[in-house]
């Protein structure tokens, strides 16, 4: 606690007492006493000093210090309570230094120079342990009592509904001279208030929508608070003039709110009419109307206030009452969740729906069910029966039915039906789906597989193929179902070896034929050309069987439609082809090359470069283009109309027309500037 304490101007030691008092507003009864303890916290070199600290009991609800030379001292009172983990007692000094008296008084504080006093609420009889302080003790060692009925008649101002009345105290300060003499005291005149108890405590509102309503009524308003709210608290209206003073006369031309709900940390009303705003004007010229909270416990309002507007009616258009802005539903303050009756529970969670599946089947010939179906049933089955899965949604509250065909085996009677409904649970579910079998066109695959990983479904179907399979047949019997000669079959798929060594015969060629400058061009410009019928084989043909020659028909189909004929003849594949399927020592290989060769290929391929005209690359534009400009521009635009506009209310009279196209203009002018300098 933060304050001040005034020491009286004696000359001498002083001796001063320290006790809790209570609120001003309690019974006479208990007036002068209070159960709340004391206690004097040690500070030391940074942090706490609890070796120097007594251990709180029952008769701390009064500290006692001593004043000398300037000097504060506390008197430490031990209990049986001072011993160690061990057993032995703690070695609390009888006193203590505290504080120095600064000009005439001793400041209350926090900080190692002050005196750091905390309230410690004592408990209940019924839940504190032997060796702890209760409400009971405390109040038998201030009255110096043990007649339970006056314990009991004081207890009852500070429990139940007077419960409050132990999170309110006040402090009582007494001095006596060196000779026990009185010489003054005093009572702080403000009452320290639990702010974390809801009833007297602290009361802040974090939101409150909406902020207007129709003078009529009838709005539905929210209020947020940021804590716990006491089952007192109501919403208010005030009338504040134009200062922001509340004036509480004029209170009586408002209709406060009598239709709301409270819970926990909010509050719903529903706006009351105000046909009394007329009046107002009559006292106030100009008004406000603030939304806010108040308890009724204490009279304590919240300090968070909303500024609330009405607005008139307007018959047939009225925004709130007419348009029905908030709801289409009529307006109202929902009842909320009944109390629980007795022996029941207020929190329930809608169970969990059972899935409940009807079907209709048909058993088969032999009578079993046509799940159980044999491994051997052909692909080809008769699908003819159906059946229906009826599932609640949980979420959509409709059924859903689902209807699909399931194989009879081969039975297509009608006439043997039969109707069963299946409730999954969790407990039979696992046994359902190892029973179940899923029929499938080609084989039938037991559902608990499902349940085996995948190394051991693995090494299964290897022991299958290996006991069904056997071994693998020969590479001449594939050979023969192929139809495939045993010497040939290396010449059919280009695999033979080619002992012969290549030559590349392209330094016997003459320079004129490589290029054919003598030879015309071929002019394809008035014709398309349409290949078809291009087929290739190893078989049709090519009667010698080699790889390297494919034979197939191309027809060249000329755009008036004339044909050329068919024209028939090998199409033979490089040589290439066959170096790449020599023998790993020829692949390295190298083609020679004359340097004469070269050297004239190169020179015709710089002739042709020369000749071909340069292409000058355009130039490319840095200017910025209008659209890219366009949000400067605007920018710019923007500024300089604010500060003419500016300019034109303060200094001299301008049309509007004139500050646009003022501003307009330098806006334009600064764009230019810019990209002048940007170029």
């Amino acid at each position: 606690m933060d304050g001040e304490i005034r020491i009286p101007n004696v000359e001498g030691k002083l001796r001063m007492e320290i006790q809790t008092f209570p609120a001003d507003d309690v019974d006479p009864l208990v007036r002068n006493i209070h159960p709340c303890l004391l206690h004097v916290v040690m500070i030391g070199k940074g942090k706490r000093d609890q070796k120097m600290e007594p251990v709180p009991t029952y008769y701390h609800w009064k500290q006692v210090f001593q004043i000398e030379n300037g000097k504060v001292y506390v008197v430490n009172r031990m209990s049986e309570l001072d011993v160690e983990k061990d057993g032995s007692p703690r070695q609390v000094p009888p006193m203590a230094l505290v504080t120095d008296v600064k000009g005439n008084s001793i400041v209350l504080g926090r900080k190692k120079d002050e005196l750091n006093l905390i309230l410690l609420q004592p408990k209940q009889q019924a839940r504190a342990k032997p060796t702890e302080a209760t409400v009971t003790k405390v109040l038998a060692d201030r009255l110096q009592t043990n007649n339970k009925e006056k314990l009991e008649l004081h207890e009852q101002y500070f429990k139940k509904k007077f419960a409050k009345n132990l999170k309110r105290v006040r402090l009582r300060v007494d001095f006596y001279k060196e000779n026990g003499e009185h010489c003054g005291s005093s009572i702080s005149p403000q009452t320290m208030v639990d702010t974390g108890n809801k009833e007297i405590g602290s009361m802040d509102f974090y939101d409150a929508t909406p902020h207007k309503s129709c003078v009529k009524g009838g709005r539905k308003i929210i209020m947020v608070s940021e804590y716990s709210l006491a089952k007192d608290v109501l919403p208010i209206f005030q009338v504040h003039d134009e200062t922001g003073m509340h004036r509480c006369e004029l209170d009586k031309f408002l209709n406060q709110p009598d239709e709301y709900n409270l819970k926990n940390q909010t509050i719903i009303f529903l706006t009351p009419a105000q046909p009394r705003l007329q009046e107002l004007n009559k006292y106030l010229s100009s008004f406000s109307i603030n939304l806010l909270a108040k308890r009724k416990g204490d009279g304590y309002t919240s300090n968070k206030m909303f500024n609330f507007k009405y607005i008139e009616h307007n018959l047939a258009s009225c925004l709130f009452c007419d348009f029905n802005v908030d709801s289409d539903e009529v307006v109202r303050i929902e009842s909320g969740i009944e109390g629980p009756k007795p022996g029941g529970k207020k929190r329930k969670m809608n169970p969990t729906p059972v899935l409940n599946c009807k079907r209709t089947m048909s058993s088969c010939s032999d009578g079993s069910s046509p799940l159980n179906m044999d491994s051997s049933a052909s692909p080809s089955y008769d699908i003819s029966k159906t059946f229906e899965i009826q599932a609640s949604s949980p979420d959509s509250g409709v059924d859903t039915r689902y209807t699909g065909y399931i194989s009879d085996g081969g039975y297509t009677s009608n006439s043997d039906q039969f109707e069963y409904t299946t409730t999954f649970t969790l407990e039979n579910l696992e046994a359902t789906t190892k029973r179940a079998t899923f029929i499938m066109a080609e084989d039938d695959f037991p559902l608990p597989k499902a349940h085996e990983t995948a190394g051991e479904q693995f090494q299964k179907e290897i022991q299958l193929m290996e006991q069904d399979i056997g071994e693998f047949v020969d590479e001449n019997e594939v050979r023969k179902v192929l139809g495939m000669d045993a010497e040939n079959i290396e010449s059919h798929w280009g695999h033979k070896e080619i002992k012969e060594p290549y030559y590349d015969d392209i330094e016997n060629i003459a320079i004129d034929q490589l290029y054919r400058i003598d030879e015309p061009e071929i002019d394809c410009g008035h014709q398309t050309a349409q290949i078809s019928n291009l087929g290739s084989s190893f078989y049709h043909g090519n009667p010698h069987g080699n790889a390297m020659n494919s034979y197939g028909n191309m027809s060249i189909i000329q755009s008036d439609g004339a044909s050329d004929g068919i024209k028939h003849r090998p199409v033979t594949l490089q040589h290439r082809i066959q170096k790449d399927s020599m023998r790993k020592e020829d692949l390295n290989t190298k083609i020679k090359v004359d340097a004469v060769v070269k050297s004239e290929v190169k020179g015709k391929a710089h002739q042709m470069e020369q000749k071909t005209p340069k292409q000058k690359r355009p130039a490319v534009d840095q200017e910025s283009t209008c659209i890219e400009d366009l949000p400067l521009l605007t920018m710019i635009f923007m500024v300089f109309l604010i500060i003419f506009k500016l300019i034109a209310e303060s200094v001299f009279e301008i049309s509007h027309a004139a500050v646009i196209v003022v501003a307009m203009t330098f806006a334009m002018f600064m764009l230019y500037l810019k990209n002048k300098l940007s170029s």
